[in-house]
Formats: structure tokens, sequence, C-alpha cells
């Protein structure tokens, strides 16, 4: 079984519309969830939320440093729109990192490490960086 990994941007915050970030961003969210919204994967968000991803990999091996790069490419252009939306609606912003690491041992660990250009477009933004692991 292959190992699984996404990494994304989330903007969360107590009280914002998703779809207003959207506009003022100029670019459109991959998944968004709205404060206490009902939800099947979650029993309610306690929070709102804007979240924009390259989609999951899934692969033998995991590469943190790559996936990052590739998202914050995409991003780039929109860099001061992020960092503006971030004060304007009082958001936090997330860099997430979710990997499903295969359980064999033989199987390759993943690559997790940030670029500089990574580190400093979160800087720009205040975003902090949040890893979650679970077994496959």
């Amino acid at each position: 079984m292959a190992s699984t990994g996404e990494v994304y941007l989330g903007l969360y915050g107590e009280d914002f519309e998703p779809d207003e970030v959207n506009g003022f961003i100029g670019v459109k969210a991959t998944r968004i969830a709205r404060r206490g919204e009902r939800n099947a994967a979650i029993p309610l968000p306690r929070e709102s939320a804007w979240m924009f991803s390259l989609g999951r990999v899934e692969t033998d091996v995991i590469d943190v440093y790559e996936m990052s790069n590739s998202l914050i490419e995409q991003l780039i252009p929109y860099e001061s729109n992020i960092a503006e939306a971030v004060r304007k609606f009082g958001l936090f912003a997330v860099l997430q990192v979710v990997l499903r690491i295969d359980q064999n041992e033989a199987a390759p660990m993943p690559a997790i490490g940030f670029e500089r250009p990574v580190l400093d477009f979160l800087t720009s933004v205040s975003a902090t960086i949040d890893i979650d692991t679970y077994r496959n």
C-alpha cells in the first residue's frame, strides 16, 4: 500500500464568508467550510475555513518539499491579497500537511521539509505550519 499526502493552505476564522474571501483573494478555494454547517466528515465545524490544495498524492515516497513548493508557486501571484485577507477578515493562516504513511517496514519514509521560498511566503501571509501524520 502506498503512502498518501496532501499540502494545503487553510485560512480559518470565527465568522467570515469563504465565498467573499474567494473574491477578495482572486483565487477560488478548492474546499470551504462554514461555521456551524453540518458536514459528514466533521461533526460540526467550529470555524469557517477557506482551503486551497493541489490535491492528494498517492505514491511510494511522499515529498513535502516538492508538494509545498508546487502549492506556493500557484499562490505567489495572490500573496499580497492573502496577507490582506488575513488582516481584513481576522483570519489565521496555516500550511497544513496531512500524511498517511504506509506501515510496511520496507516502505520509504516521507521527505518532510520546506524550502526558503515556501517559508518566505508563509511569513508574508503570517502563516504557521501544521503536520498531521496517520498510519495507513
